[in-house]
């Protein structure tokens, strides 16, 4: 699993939970598919998660648009890099997801389902 060169908090915020529904794996280890109805949406939207490893064991889940807030690409399958953020295959655009500017939503999983909850 990556280390990243740096950790920040999830920097996303929901007023109340989200559950995460049709949850399915990807061909990374490190990334589930989900739908989602985020915060300024009116209508379940795809959106990945991405699971690290921290550096005091715990596993720690952030949950993004599945889509690059460019131009709309699918970013499920770009790869995490060590600063913390996903490049866009598109355009190469710089999202964040562990990084000092990410909004990122922090997620949990409880059993086999998985919520965004308020940090």
């Amino acid at each position: 699993m990556l280390t990243l060169d740096k950790y920040y908090p999830a920097g996303g915020q929901v007023a109340d939970e989200i559950k995460l529904a049709d949850l399915k794996t990807t061909q990374r280890e490190d990334v589930l598919f989900a739908m989602a109805k985020l915060p300024y949406s009116s209508t379940e939207k795809p959106v990945v998660i991405y699971r690290q490893l921290l550096a005091n064991g715990e596993i720690e889940y952030r949950t993004i648009s599945a889509k690059c807030p460019h131009q709309g690409a699918d970013i499920s399958l770009d790869e995490l890099k060590p600063d913390g953020n996903v490049y866009c295959s598109l355009h190469r655009r710089p999202i964040c997801i562990f990084s000092e500017y990410n909004r990122a939503y922090l997620t949990v999983k409880r059993g086999d389902d998985f919520y965004i909850i308020k940090n």
